[in-house]
């Protein structure tokens, strides 16, 4: 498997082996871990995944870049001055430091902490989502404790939360006036006892999470509403709150001052009453009536009739992808004024919010089979194999091709793919961070 990038690269982000911004896809480099050397690493540039697993996420911050893999792995490239990206590891030539001068990790390095409860190394983990300067990664790590464990979880393990990097505003839930983070700092005493993470997110400075028995919790900045109005007079929580959702949640999406919970069809969005950018303005066709709309967690709520592979949300948009039916093709269903219903053809995106620079997905969009959203872009991997890139790409990340305000607005760019993929190559997926822009090739 092979990760190919483009966009913003001022701090090494993107995993290439320099700081400059490209607006065609460039392979990433990874480094790769000496085997007779333990915890050691060479410098030789490797340009494919170390282990035979997949990418199965790219999340990123401001300025770094994480992928979770199939197998566990966590790789990090892009700033790491606060040590977002994980402690600083052995080379196996002190002469060639593993990052520049600046602090910048310039090639993906295999995330491991120090568990300091177990006295080992944690390399494997579930979960992993990113703040501006920050990193939080969820892990299964042996039971400190036996007692109080919960039938149906394996009583040997219990889940942890990590967080690495910078938290001027409670983004890594350590509490009030927290030191910075040394490596292996966890949130404590959480999750509850006997509960697991079942899903994670982060915007620039909140996150939130998803506990196995359907409760939402979150930290960092409440001001605009996005832990719920419950939280919101605290302006800023520190350590994790409860979020109040009328029903079980399964996932949750954070945009930068916004949070959406879905579970079993139905959708929150919690944000700002004063709705800027259009975010609590649900289409008509997946608002519910206005006698089952409660204000109990301060947001909006929604219903969704048909299939879909999950909610997205950039810094001020919500994406629903519905699943591609089998069999089925049909044009994009891009305009939130649409109405639509539970016959809807797969593949079709349903999308909201601000979109003076093309964010939300022009009317022409051939059928995606996936969509990844970022700051203010996204991509989309085609039905028929192409990529499709839209919104703002002033850093390239949208490709070569924009207008003169760095903008690719009510059309798409088709990002050329042919020598990077080969002849035997074919892209599995796609993803999108803060003007970063990744494509996953056999």
């Amino acid at each position: 498997m092979r990760l190919f990038a483009f966009g913003s690269n001022g701090s090494g982000q993107l995993g290439i082996g320099h700081e400059e911004d490209v607006s065609t896809p460039t392979q990433c480099l990874f480094e790769q871990p000496e085997p007779s050397q333990g915890s050691q690493i060479t410098t030789i540039q490797n340009t494919n995944l170390p282990d035979e697993s997949e990418i199965s996420i790219t999340v990123a911050g401001g300025n770094h870049t994480l992928l979770l893999t199939t197998s566990g792995s966590i790789y990090a490239a892009g700033c790491n001055t606060d040590g977002r990206c994980g402690p600083r590891r052995a080379t196996k030539t002190p002469k060639e430091p593993e990052s520049d001068n600046n602090g910048n990790i310039l090639r993906f390095r295999r995330m491991i902490l120090p568990d300091p409860v177990s006295g080992t190394e944690v390399s494997k983990f579930k979960h992993v989502s990113a703040t501006w300067e920050g990193t939080i990664a969820v892990t299964s790590v042996p039971r400190s404790s036996s007692h109080d464990v919960v039938h149906g979880l394996d009583p040997d393990t219990e889940d942890r939360v990590f967080v690495l990097g910078s938290s001027p505003k409670g983004e890594l839930g350590l509490g009030q006036n927290t030191l910075a983070p040394v490596p292996g700092t966890c949130i404590p005493s959480f999750p509850p006892t006997g509960l697991r993470i079942t899903a994670l997110a982060s915007g620039m400075s909140h996150s939130a999470v998803v506990l196995s028995n359907g409760d939402v919790y979150g930290w960092g900045g409440a001001r605009k509403g996005q832990l719920g109005e419950e939280n919101r007079g605290a302006r800023i929580a520190y350590s994790p709150v409860r979020i109040c959702v009328p029903f079980f949640a399964e996932a949750v999406a954070c945009g930068r001052e916004f949070t959406v919970v879905s579970g079993r069809g139905r959708f929150v969005v919690l944000g700002d009453g004063g709705n800027r950018w259009g975010i609590l303005g649900i289409p008509e066709s997946l608002s519910l009536q206005r006698d089952e709309q409660e204000e109990e967690c301060g947001g909006r709520r929604g219903a969704i009739c048909y299939s879909y592979t999950g909610i997205a949300a950039s810094w001020h948009g919500i994406y629903i992808h519905a699943a591609p039916r089998l069999g089925q093709v049909g044009p994009s269903t891009s305009d939130a004024q649409t109405d639509i219903d539970s016959d809807l053809v797969g593949g079709s995106i349903v999308a909201w919010g601000r979109n003076d620079r093309g964010q939300l997905p022009p009317p022409d969009l051939p059928t995606p089979t996936k969509l990844a959203v970022g700051s203010e872009h996204a991509i989309a991997l085609l039905g028929d194999g192409r990529v499709a890139a839209f919104g703002w790409g002033e850093h390239g990340n949208c490709g070569p091709d924009t207008d003169s305000q760095g903008n690719v607005s009510g059309t798409y760019n088709v990002i050329s793919l042919s020598e990077a993929v080969g002849v035997d190559g074919r892209v599995l997926g796609v993803g999108a961070g803060c003007a970063t822009s990744w494509i996953i090739v056999t």
